[in-house]
């Protein structure tokens, strides 16, 4: 039937097609991608950004505006969204101003609205944005 053949030629090796196939063309090499990935990697998270890290996402968990704060999941997932921006801008260290710039949006999909809170209009951007502001960045 129909539906068989659907998962047949997709759901399977057989008929998979290549990104070429669809006109799709790398725009760097694997070395470059490897090198990129290196460089993320090196770049050095210190204690006190850790804790900042920390804190942000801790804030979500405390927050009565908050039904779902973000898991630690969350916290190392900006650690390593820092890490690549700190990469991008040349640096091999990850500075307060990384962690806030992609704060809200490594966050925003990963925390809940309170009844409460959707009721009185807040939204999840405003409410995480305010977190983020409240909480102390190191010097």
């Amino acid at each position: 039937d129909e539906e068989f053949a659907i998962v047949a030629r997709h759901g399977t090796r057989t008929g998979m097609r290549t990104p070429e196939a669809f006109g799709v063309q790398p725009v760097i090499s694997v070395e470059e991608l490897n090198n990129a990935v290196a460089s993320v990697a090196a770049a050095t998270l210190k204690d006190d950004i850790i804790a900042y890290i920390v804190d942000i996402v801790r804030a979500t968990r405390t927050s009565p505006a908050l039904e779902t704060g973000a898991s630690p999941r969350a916290a190392s997932a900006l650690a390593t969204a820092a890490r690549a921006r700190a990469a991008l801008d040349g640096r091999d260290f990850v500075i307060p101003d990384d962690v806030k710039t992609l704060a809200l949006p490594t966050l925003r999909h990963r925390i809940l609205l309170s009844p409460a809170a959707e009721i009185e209009g807040k939204t999840t951007e405003e409410t995480l944005a305010a977190l983020i502001e409240q909480t102390a960045a190191p010097r």
